[in-house]
Formats: structure tokens, sequence, C-alpha cells
């Protein structure tokens, strides 16, 4: 070892946490018993390897030199199966070498990638933890014809997506996700979901970025000074292009969009259009309906809202008529100073597409009050 390395040893073991090995590295110990639920999200994406055995991990940083470990077991009257493994800088390398390798000679690649999260932990970036955007490159210049699947808790960072060819996000797809998957991989499915966030470029392009009142917070205090500009809302609001729009998802087929016709209903009002699959598989398009701002409310508006939406499923060259109704609340905002909705009056501007950035279709509509 040259200098100081980042090593990150795993320790596999079988029984109850309180009863695994107690692992010492210069005296210190390295897999503490962790209350609650930090105890199980210590292992990483995987808390249990393939033989059943838990799984927990630690990362540290070695300087050069000489380290004392110890390790201390006791079986019990069952018994005590445990592994410990450790990866470093040479063994991180030889492992992309291999995979690059293996790329080179295949076809095609499907390469999987995690990040592992909790509601009682907040992110402290959208990057994909460890090493693996490094893997991902590699691989993908290996081999163009790469395929990531993304097993994660919401957004992803992607420095090398131009140079994949497709990605999957399967989020954390549960006991049947390895079926869902394959399904998807091989054709068997079409993808139909759509994403319910906007994915960013960057930790540097985001809602949360430049503002430490926002994220991490300031004296332990944390403001959500978005107002209603939350989500793809603050999106358009600051002229910033996502990595991926709220609403966007692609399928094995395409679905063409015309006829936007508006009518009022009440207070409320009705869009309707026509979805066509223009391909040759049979899929699900998502149909969203955008709302646009009010002349005549005063307050701070979103440039556009999402105001409803309907899933239809077609088979190739089939068209169907889609009616999306838009109600008195949904056209309404919240006066702080009356403590209530006011219905949003005047031209209105309603917009239908794919995602908040694909929209296909426009139209406008005067909303009034009705009888």
């Amino acid at each position: 070892m040259a200098g100081a390395e980042d090593w990150t040893f795993f320790l596999h073991f079988s029984g109850p946490p309180t009863g695994r090995p107690k692992v010492l590295l210069d005296g210190d110990e390295l897999f503490p018993f962790r209350p609650g639920l930090g105890e199980y999200f210590t292992g990483g994406f995987l808390s249990a390897a393939p033989d059943g055995l838990a799984v927990r991990r630690a990362a540290v940083r070695l300087t050069a030199g000489k380290h004392r470990l110890r390790v201390t077991a006791e079986g019990g009257g069952e018994g005590l199966a445990f592994r410990l493994r450790r990866a470093t800088p040479a063994t991180r390398a030889a492992d992309v070498a291999e995979a690059v390798r293996a790329a080179r000679g295949a076809h095609s690649v499907v390469l999987f990638a995690h990040e592992d999260a909790t509601e009682g932990r907040d992110r402290t970036t959208i990057a994909l933890p460890g090493r693996q955007n490094a893997l991902i490159d590699a691989v993908a210049r290996a081999n163009p014809r790469t395929t990531v699947v993304l097993n994660t808790s919401s957004c992803t960072a992607m420095p090398w997506l131009d140079r994949t060819g497709a990605v999957l996000q399967m989020y954390y797809p549960g006991q049947e996700g390895a079926a869902a998957t394959t399904a998807l991989l091989f054709g068997d499915a079409n993808p139909g979901g759509r994403l319910t966030q906007s994915f960013p470029v960057s930790d540097e392009r985001h809602p949360m970025a430049g503002d430490p009142r926002r994220h991490p917070g300031v004296h332990g205090r944390e403001e959500y000074s978005e107002g209603v500009h939350v989500g793809y809302r603050w999106y358009d609001a600051e002229g910033v292009r996502p990595l991926f729009p709220f609403g966007h998802g692609l399928s094995y087929t395409t679905f063409g969009y015309t006829g936007l016709r508006l009518r009022g209903r009440g207070s409320g009002l009705e869009a309707v259009f026509t979805v066509r699959n223009t391909g040759r598989r049979a899929g699900a398009e998502v149909a969203q309906v955008y709302l646009g701002p009010s002349p005549d409310l005063r307050f701070d508006q979103a440039e556009r809202v999402l105001a409803g939406y309907r899933r239809v499923h077609l088979r190739p060259g089939e068209a169907r008529k889609v009616t999306v109704r838009v109600d008195a609340r949904t056209l309404s905002a919240w006066d702080t100073g009356r403590r209530g909705w006011v219905l949003g009056t005047g031209w209105r501007t309603v917009e239908v597409g794919s995602s908040s950035r694909d929209r296909r279709l426009r139209g406008r509509i005067e909303v009034h009050h009705g009888a």
C-alpha cells in the first residue's frame, strides 16, 4: 500500500445480529451493533449473501503500514458461520478489468447498479454510491450495447448516460423484482411506468443545490422555501433542464396525440383528445394534462401544474379518445390571506403530452365561476 487507501470490509454471518463476530481493527470495532433501523441498513443493498448469511459493511481509510485485525466469535449451541472479506483499490481495479474483458467479448451487457436508502436517513448526493459510475463508464466504453438496470430509492445522476444503450429504472421492485426485470429486458412485457419525480443532471442542478438552508440545514434548521415551486415546477421556474423530466418514460412502441378540444363543465373543464399507438407493439401511454396560471390571481403561481392524467392501453395502430376532467379545486390556488381556495378564473392554457417537458397539444379556455 502506498499512502492512504479506502478499504471496505464485509462481514457475512449466521444467527442474530447480536450474536455476530466481533471484529476489531487497530482496537476499533468495525461492526458495532446499531439499535433500531440503523442495524438493517449497514450491509449495503444486499442485506443477505446468496447462501443466506447476513451482511454488514464498513468503509475505512487505512494509512500505509501494518494494521492489527482481531476477530472474536462465539458459536454457542448452534454454532456460527462467518466470512470476512475486503475490497481495496487493487481488488476494485481487478474487478473492473474483469468486467471490461467480459463486456468486450459479449454481444450485449446488462449491468445492475444500486443505492440503498431509508426514510430515516437523508441522502447526501444523487450520485451512485461507491465506484459504480466508474464501473458503468468503463463497461459502456467497452461495449455500447450496455443496458443499466437501476435499483435505487429515487433520482440518480447518470454521467455515463450517452455511452449506454438503455437505462431501466426499477427502483426497489420487491421479491418479484427479478421476474419483472427479466420480462422487461426480454420484451415479454412492455415498460409502461412514468417518472413521478424529475431526475437532475447533477448535485449542482436541483432545488436543494446551493442553498444550505434547504439542505443540509443551518444550525439544525432546514427551510422548505420553494413555495409552490416544488419538483418539476422549480425546474420550469428556474429554466433548469433536468436529466429526465417529471412524467417521462419510454416503451417499445410510440404514441401520437391529436385533436385537442377543451370545454367547460361548471367551474371545471374537460380536455378531450385522441391518443394513437403509432408503433408495432402493444403498450400503455400515460397521457398528462398540464394547466397554466390564472391571470386573475395576484399571488405566486407555477408556470404549469399537472391537472390530470389517463393511462391507456393500446394495440398497434389503435386510437382512443381520451377525456381528462379537471375540477374546480385543481383550477384553484390557496389564498393565505383568505385562508381558503380561490378559483383561478380567466383564460387558462392547457397542454397535453407525455411528460412535463414533452407537451404535444396546446389550447386555451376561459375559466369562470359556474352557476
